[in-house]
């Protein structure tokens, strides 16, 4: 059965100098560089564990799926085992999803704690991000797409559905527990008042960003999955053309009231993908 816990989300509030937000992604821990000031505030935080079937992508914005491949650890940047573990994320999100095409353009491995020092992290080795957000906004979903592909193939692929989705799954023999993945149903959003844009300086991966606030109501549901393991795997929305579903899942990593604190490492692997359709 799932065990529902508690747990803090930095949500944004404001900037500190009063104009537009940014954020500087060039910084190799969790707590990258801006001008937001955020707030902490502690939330129920629901287990999915055991009522995966109640989350659909489409609906909420993400949901949870199994990973039947081979690759558990770690692996080298550009080796065989990276190329292995692409081919089945590409595999698993056609079958999932009917796509004629998908394209990951992103991969970051996570250690979840104990957290590691600055110079034994990289562009694709880093801590978690603990305030919630969405990796591009749909302006920089346009130019993600263009920037890969170049603007003539883009203009014909972005004339049918495209989207970006992010896969993430613990890497290891340790579940993650004391630092999990949260995120939101985008059903539970308001859209007019807890989504704010923001600029993003020093991505590889993104030019913009939505940054997400306290609902005044507390109308927000998050979720996660209790003591995941690395044959489980989450996959939801950083983008979706289709303007009549879900739009994305926000997320943020957050430190879990109900785990004790172990000094364990635990790990995460996420990928961003870009998907195509034939309509």
């Amino acid at each position: 059965m799932g065990v529902d816990t508690t747990g803090e989300i930095n949500f944004y509030s404001h900037t500190k100098d009063g104009s537009f937000p940014w954020m500087d992604a060039t910084p190799k821990l969790g707590w990258t560089d801006s001008n937001y000031v955020r707030i902490p505030v502690r939330i129920p935080i629901h287990d999915l564990r055991g009522k995966q079937n109640n989350v659909n992508l489409d609906k909420n914005g993400f949901e949870l799926l199994k990973y039947d491949g081979q690759i558990h650890n770690a692996f080298e940047d550009n080796s065989e085992q990276q190329q292995t573990y692409y081919q089945d994320i590409i595999n698993i999100i056609k079958k999932r999803l009917g796509a004629s095409r998908v394209i990951i353009f992103n991969h970051t491995i996570r250690f979840r704690g104990p957290s590691r020092p600055a110079d034994q992290c990289d562009d694709t080795h880093k801590n978690p991000v603990f305030y919630p957000h969405v990796d591009n906004d749909s302006a920089a979903a346009y130019y993600k797409v263009k920037e890969i592909l170049g603007e003539e193939e883009a203009e014909k692929v972005m004339k049918n559905r495209f989207q970006i989705i992010n896969t993430w799954r613990p890497l290891g023999p340790n579940p993650v527990t004391n630092t999990p993945l949260t995120i939101c149903d985008y059903q539970s959003l308001d859209l007019d008042k807890d989504i704010h844009l923001s600029e993003v300086r020093g991505s590889q991966s993104s030019v913009s960003i939505y940054i997400i606030s306290r609902n005044i109501e507390d109308a927000q549901k998050w979720y996660y999955v209790s003591d995941m393991r690395s044959n489980e795997m989450f996959i939801f929305k950083i983008f979706d053309s289709n303007r009549n579903v879900a739009q994305f899942g926000a997320h943020t990593a957050f430190t879990n009231d109900s785990a004790p604190s172990i000094d364990i490492e635990q790990c995460s692997i996420e990928m961003r993908c870009l998907v195509f359709y034939d309509q």
